[in-house]
């Protein structure tokens, strides 16, 4: 298959730090490229997400038509790979604003002095099932450092979303594999849970869980789940509020994402794409 270019850039990445951030491949194609072909090159990847970007039959209203491939199975939507997306295709275009069409809808991005920002989709956020003391099991802690329920949010794609008491408590967090199978399952297919604690007025500790196999993998940074964190303040009455989250220290991969929501309740997420690298791929 002829026309497939790919770039690497590094998403939420951090001044100074060039291994900071969370990594993401985008495939350009000149040509349609059926499912199971990208699902594949998502699999050869084997990054939390790659995207891809077909350049024939773009649909109206949008800059650029994409799809978003773990290397399991395709999301709807998802943070980090959405803003390093616009990236690529603002730079292509010569633009500052873009436009993406993905099967959650249309999101548009643009760049802030925050870096590249995506206005959320909106979504429902309704109380998770399981209860407080399942989810301290779950996470290896104890009943305290978990006060409140968790919630399931899905604002682009469905995700579990649960505070914690303290920072330290997000850190101490070790989740069980099948715990987190059992409680985390979303329509995706995946099974995850976001983790997050207030470390000042305006700042957040995070990490992401997720599932793979019969292991249990960290995501160095969630655009997807600070748009479900805003999404879930939102709903609780938050309103004209910049929180820093502070993700991926934990697997070396330290990043920084900032989440607006707005005096009308739309959330926003902004972070840093940084540029790695850049090639064709070979394929029969």
């Amino acid at each position: 298959m002829s026309g497939l270019r790919f770039e690497l850039v590094n998403v939420f990445g951090i001044a100074g730090e060039p291994f900071s951030g969370n990594p993401l491949a985008v495939i350009t194609a000149d040509v349609p490229v059926p499912d199971v072909t990208m699902q594949a090159w998502a699999r050869q990847f084997n990054l939390s997400e790659t995207t891809f970007v077909c350049r024939v039959g773009t649909p109206e209203g949008v800059d650029a038509a994409v799809r978003i491939f773990t290397p399991t199975v395709e999301l709807p939507f998802a943070g980090h790979p959405t803003l390093g997306t616009a990236y690529c295709v603002a730079s292509a275009l010569g633009r500052d604003a873009v436009t993406l069409g993905m099967p959650a809808g249309h999101v548009p991005v643009r760049l802030t002095d925050q870096g590249w920002q995506l206005q959320a989709p909106q979504g429902p956020a309704w109380e998770h099932e399981a209860s407080v003391s399942e989810w301290a099991k779950a996470l290896g802690l104890p009943e305290a450092a978990v006060p409140n329920p968790a919630y399931r949010v899905a604002a682009g794609v469905e995700q579990v979303i649960l505070d914690l008491a303290t920072p330290e408590a997000v850190r101490d967090a070790v989740a069980d594999p099948t715990s987190l199978r059992e409680l985390g399952l979303c329509p995706s297919g995946e099974a995850l849970v976001y983790l997050w604690a207030w470390t000042g007025a305006a700042t957040v500790e995070a990490r992401l869980f997720f599932s793979q196999d019969l292991a249990v993998v960290e995501d160095p940074a969630t655009g997807s789940a600070c748009a479900n964190l805003g999404t879930l303040w939102a709903s609780q009455g938050r309103r004209n509020l910049t929180v820093v989250v502070s993700q991926g220290a934990a697997i070396h991969r330290p990043s920084r994402l900032v989440i607006d929501l707005d005096a009308d309740g739309r959330v926003s997420v902004a972070g840093h794409v940084v540029p790695v690298g850049s090639g064709s791929l070979e394929h029969q």
